[in-house]
C-alpha cells in the first residue's frame, strides 16, 4: 500500500523520479547531512543524537519534496477540472460534438499540467481510432484522477443512459462549481486564524517587551521606593 502511494505521488510530482531515484536520493541526504553535522560537532560540542536526527531529516526531506510537488499539481488539477468541463460544456451547447470539443480543448489545454497530459493523451489515442472517453478514463485513472475518470465514465454511458453529454456536463459543471466554493469558503475562515496565530506570534511579543514588561518593572520599582 505504502508503495502504491509514493508510486502514485511520483506520477503526479512531475518531478521525473522513479522510485530507485527517489531511494537514491534520500540516502544521499541523509548521508550528507550526517556528515555536515559530523563536520560542526568538530566545531561545536554536539551529541551523536543531533547527527543522528540530521541524518533522518535528510532521510525524509525527499519524500516530503515529492509530497509537496504532487499536493500542488493535485491543487491545480481541481482547477483546471472545473475549466475543462466548462469550456467543454460551453463547446458542446454552441452545436460542437462532444468529442470534437474534448480534441480542441487538448490542443489549447486548461492550464493544469495533470489534466492536460491525461487529455492530450486520450486525444491521440482517438485520432488512432481509440473511443475517447474510455481511453480519457484509463489516462485519469493512470494519474491519480479520480474526478476526471468518472466524468469521462458518465460521458461514455450518456447514450447508453439516454441522457445527452450535454446534460452530463452540465450536471458535473454544477457540483465542480459547488465543490469549488466550497474550497474558497473553507480557505478564506482559515484566514481569520492565521491573522491571529501573525498576532500572537508577531505583535504580542512586542508588545509585552515594549509596554507590559516596562510598566510592570515601573510599578515594581514604585513599591520598594
Amino acid at each position: 500500500m505504502g508503495s502504491l502511494l509514493v508510486t502514485k505521488d511520483l506520477a503526479q510530482s512531475g518531478l521525473g523520479w522513479s522510485e530507485t531515484d527517489l531511494v537514491r536520493a534520500k540516502f544521499v541526504a541523509a548521508l550528507t547531512c550526517a556528515a555536515l553535522a559530523a563536520a560542526l560537532s568538530l566545531i561545536v560540542p554536539i551529541g551523536p543524537l543531533v547527527v543522528a536526527a540530521a541524518s533522518y531529516v535528510g532521510f525524509i526531506a525527499p519524500t516530503l519534496r515529492v509530497d509537496r510537488a504532487a499536493a500542488d499539481r493535485r491543487s491545480e488539477a481541481e482547477r483546471a477540472l472545473v475549466t475543462l468541463v466548462e469550456w467543454a460544456e460551453a463547446l458542446v451547447a454552441s452545436g460542437r460534438p462532444v468529442e470534437g470539443a474534448f480534441v480542441a480543448i487538448a490542443e489549447r489545454g486548461v492550464g493544469g499540467r495533470l489534466i492536460d497530459d491525461a487529455v492530450s493523451a486520450a486525444a491521440r489515442s482517438y485520432a488512432l481510432g481509440a473511443p475517447l472517453f474510455p481511453a480519457l478514463a484509463r489516462e485519469a485513472a493512470a494519474l491519480g484522477l479520480p474526478t476526471l475518470a468518472g466524468i469521462a465514465n458518465d460521458l461514455e454511458r450518456a447514450r447508453d443512459l439516454g441522457r445527452g453529454a450535454l446534460v452530463v456536463l452540465r450536471d458535473h459543471r454544477d457540483r465542480l462549481r459547488g465543490s469549488e466554493r466550497a474550497r474558497n469558503l473553507d480557505a478564506a475562515g482559515r484566514v481569520e486564524g492565521r491573522l491571529m496565530l501573525v498576532l500572537v506570534l508577531c505583535y504580542l511579543p512586542a508588545l509585552m517587551l515594549l509596554v507590559v514588561i516596562p510598566l510592570f518593572l515601573g510599578l515594581l520599582d514604585g513599591l520598594f521606593v
